[in-house]
């Protein structure tokens, strides 16, 4: 079984990568990516991963956001876009939520740190 756990956790996480900037993306339109009826992908999903399927996609998009805020190459605004939040505000809430820290704060301690790796 842990294949094909592992095999429905690349196929999830692709169709998620997939949808990344559609806002409409949901838990509805995974569990059908994946060819699974939503409560069946919900009861999988939170077997191995222990995340609802909500928090799965959520990770997955702000796993994204980290790479793009720390490209430097674009602003909050355009990654909240590219992530699929329209509203530059719920991005910011559930990014602190999900990270821990603002996305200006963790583009800026980004900076803060390449600027620290560049004395050295």
């Amino acid at each position: 079984f842990q294949k094909l756990d592992r095999i429905l956790l690349e196929k999830a996480t692709k169709v998620v990568e997939d949808n990344l900037n559609d806002s409409d993306f949901d838990v509805n339109a995974l569990a059908r990516g994946v060819n699974m009826s939503r409560s069946t992908f919900s009861r999988k999903i939170k077997s191995i991963t222990g995340k609802t399927p909500l928090d799965f996609i959520l990770e997955i998009k702000m796993q994204h956001a980290c790479k793009l805020l720390e490209s430097k190459n674009y602003s909050i605004s355009q990654v909240a876009d590219m992530v699929g939040y329209g509203d530059r505000r719920y991005f910011t809430t559930s990014f602190k939520k999900e990270i821990g820290i603002s996305p200006r704060d963790y583009q800026n301690g980004m900076r803060a740190n390449k600027n620290e790796e560049d004395e050295k």
